[in-house]
């Protein structure tokens, strides 16, 4: 039985008779306003705009819609004085500089919908991620990691353990590829909350002294900055930059001038990815081909790539990918992801309902291509797998040493591919290893 909703709202009493009372009945908290008004008004500057005797227009701010302001005032307070306007651009902000292809909105094409192909182009299409992917792809091997800066948590966490193993392997990894060292600058793209740094911290010479950059375009609260920069004694450094990806120009944030950097990256969808590399590409060229030590990125989500962000456009055209072509990959690549919730007492994957088109996800019916839920994951995967080598040439065609690696078991993560890559020729000596 549903609770019965009232028939009518509470009726709102009439405001206290005393001097500089907003009328404004604030109906969350079930009370009039108690900021001051002024004696010829009945509402505060906040909320003036409901007062319809004004010789002047209220209008609502442009930059935070809660507060209002004069029309004939607005420029002034938008410049000056209102305290939710944005600041002024970083430095490092450089308007898509890592932007592989510029296109206006006219140019970027909307995604056709796999469903929409009649059986004979969707048959092709696939065929074709067949063939490329079995006589131009290399056989990838699995190589699973561990590191004890996550023995503690693995022992107590139950609900996040597939992140923490995620964790200690892509750790595992860099500590192989000897690039946990205190004197690096460590540069996390997607950074979040900051979680894998913190495990960093703790990995490098037993959360010495470093310097951290964590970047992600949505603000969010950096729980774990405080743990990262340590208490008393010798502090790390801790710089947040809030901004996507596609505007980050690396070699203008202070902080990373004069060391080495370590780029890493647990979450990082699509898109980001691509510009991720081609900001790291971007700022190792401004360092006359040095300045990079390794860099270590779990891959996910590539149904989010988009043609004009991929950085590599020369290894589509040799494997013969058209950009139309290239968009149903996109949409193909979600089979490997999407289609399969998790049985009853299983944690859920993180990237199982990411799917790009809600047609792909399994109901019961017949699939409209036909294929069987086994079939369509084989070909999910073969397109993330063309679109990861490109990026993998991509490094190698400026001077590193890259390679994809199966870091962790599929039943930890359906998205469990990494890429690592190192200079060929490095600008350190990487001689610590902890």
């Amino acid at each position: 039985m549903t609770k019965k909703h009232k028939a009518t709202e509470e009726p709102i009493p009439p405001p206290p008779n005393k001097p500089g009372q907003c009328n404004f009945w604030v109906k969350r908290k079930r009370r009039f306003c108690h900021l001051k008004a002024k004696q010829s008004n009945q509402y505060c500057g906040e909320h003036l705009v409901h007062q319809d005797n004004l010789d002047r227009k209220r209008v609502p701010c442009p930059f935070d819609p809660s507060h209002s302001v004069f029309e004939s005032e607005l420029e002034k307070h938008m410049e000056s004085k209102c305290n939710s306007r944005p600041p002024p651009p970083r430095s490092c902000f450089s308007k898509n500089i890592n932007v592989t292809l510029s296109q206006s909105i006219e140019e970027i094409k909307p995604k056709t919908l796999l469903s929409s192909l009649d059986k004979a182009s969707l048959q092709d299409i696939i065929d074709k991620v067949r063939r490329i992917y079995t006589e131009q792809l290399p056989e990838l091997q699995k190589e699973v990691l561990d590191h004890d800066a996550l023995k503690d948590r693995l022992q107590v966490v139950t609900t996040g353990r597939k992140h923490a193993i995620q964790q200690a392997s892509l750790l595992g990894h860099m500590r192989k590829q000897n690039l946990l060292i205190p004197d690096a600058c460590f540069v996390e793209f997607g950074a979040g909350r900051g979680e894998l740094s913190n495990y960093l911290h703790k990995a490098t010479a037993n959360g010495s002294q470093g310097t951290y950059v964590l970047i992600d375009r949505k603000k969010c609260r950096g729980k774990f900055d405080s743990a990262i920069r340590g208490e008393g004694g010798i502090e790390s450094t801790v710089e947040r930059i809030w901004m996507d990806i596609k505007d980050l120009d690396l070699s203008c944030v202070d902080t990373v001038k004069g060391k080495p950097i370590v780029a890493l990256s647990k979450h990082l969808c699509g898109a980001a990815t691509d510009l991720t590399l081609k900001c790291l590409m971007n700022y190792y060229e401004s360092q006359k081909n040095s300045g990079i030590l390794g860099i270590v990125i779990a891959l996910c989500c590539h149904q989010v790539c988009r043609y004009n962000m991929y950085p590599n456009q020369e290894y589509l055209l040799e494997i013969g990918l058209t950009q139309d072509e290239f968009q149903l990959l996109t949409s193909m690549s979600s089979w490997a992801i999407c289609g399969q919730m998790p049985k009853e007492g299983e944690e859920p994957d993180e990237h199982t309902l990411e799917c790009v088109e809600a047609e792909d996800i399994q109901q019961g019916q017949t699939h409209y291509s036909g294929l069987s839920h086994e079939e369509r994951e084989k070909i999910g995967r073969q397109c993330k797998r063309i679109f990861d080598m490109g990026r993998v040439t991509y490094l190698q065609k400026h001077g590193f040493d890259a390679r994809l690696v199966y870091y962790v078991d599929k039943d930890i993560s359906l998205e469990n591919l990494a890429l690592v890559a190192v200079p060929k020729k490095s600008p350190l000596d990487q001689s610590t290893n902890p």
